[in-house]
């Protein structure tokens, strides 16, 4: 139950740097050090990435661990893969935009 709980974090943690990168670096270069956004971009894009490579990790050794079964763990794929891409492939793309 445990891992179940730390991957829907996951995916949500993910999720919300992926989308919000942009509003989380603006927040980060005016309140904490004022540095070029683009960098804090860039690290949240990266941090954004790597936990969602975590995700797809951890739900692969709980399948391989017989941990997650049939149906949930068709679920759990469906949930972890295809907004993976999608929002990894966003963030990119506004990462790539805010670079020129």
């Amino acid at each position: 139950m445990k891992s179940k709980i730390c991957i829907i974090i996951l995916l949500i943690s993910a999720t919300f740097l992926g989308v919000y990168g942009q509003d989380i670096s603006y927040f980060l270069d005016e309140n904490i050090i004022e540095w070029n956004a683009m960098y804090y971009l860039t690290a949240v894009t990266y941090i954004s990435i790597f936990l969602y490579f975590v995700k797809i990790l951890w739900t692969y050794i709980l399948q391989r661990k017989n941990v997650l079964k049939g149906n949930i763990l068709n679920l759990y794929w469906l949930v972890t893969v295809i907004p993976s891409f999608l929002i990894s492939l966003w963030s990119i793309f506004v990462l790539a935009m805010w670079w020129g």
